[in-house]
């Protein structure tokens, strides 16, 4: 585990925001995002310690137990606190890394958001936000789901860009781990990375 990560303390202020949260706020107000920020501060630098490592060792496989854990933790928060839970606020950092001059940031969804607004044929679990050295962003990578048929979800990385969007990388009937698709989209921005499996042309960027 790396020297500066504090598990207890996270799990500790999640637990104490959860106990105490539902009484404090009893309706939205602009203090609960202010505290939700603060809270989402401490955790994402954690879930970033967490995950620097991408190997097999043991140490690895104990910080992303951990780093799960606090997951577990934010998404039981978010869900106690039901309508109450500002709607803008629909995922948590759960990454920052960099791939040669490119930045990545890595966000995890409370819950699985449509592709599509209005449509939910496609969902997206993860987002990757890629920037340049100009701080604009180039790409976006999503672990999107979807249903072949009833009951039979079928998982792919996509990648979007300014002018469209591509399945890169197949995952079958499994979600993937976390690490599985950080590894994969290193390689991709590497240019090592498999070519896509299907592509198409959308109307605008997707951004969110």
């Amino acid at each position: 585990m790396p020297a500066a990560v504090d598990i207890e303390f996270i799990l500790r202020s999640i637990d104490e925001a959860y106990h105490t949260w539902q009484e404090k706020f009893q309706t939205t107000t602009n203090e609960l995002p202010a505290a939700i920020q603060v809270l989402f501060c401490d955790c994402t630098q954690t879930l970033f310690q967490l995950s620097i490592s991408n190997d097999d060792s043991e140490q690895t496989q104990i910080d992303q137990l951990n780093a799960e854990l606090i997951i577990s933790k934010l998404k039981e928060l978010r869900q106690s606190l039901g309508n109450r839970w500002p709607e803008t606020i629909n995922s948590f950092g759960r990454d920052i890394f960099n791939v040669d001059t490119y930045r990545v940031e890595a966000a995890e969804y409370f819950l699985p958001v449509p592709f599509y607004p209005d449509d939910d044929t496609i969902l997206k679990f993860y987002r990757w936000s890629v920037y340049d050295m100009n701080d604009t962003i180039v790409c976006r990578y999503f672990l999107e789901k979807s249903e072949l048929m009833p009951g039979q979800p079928y998982f792919v990385l996509g990648k979007s860009y300014p002018t469209g969007h591509a399945q890169i990388q197949p995952y079958g009937s499994v979600k993937p781990t976390y690490n599985q698709m950080k590894v994969y989209i290193i390689d991709n921005l590497k240019g090592q990375g498999s070519p896509p499996i299907a592509s198409s042309i959308l109307p605008s960027f997707t951004t969110t």
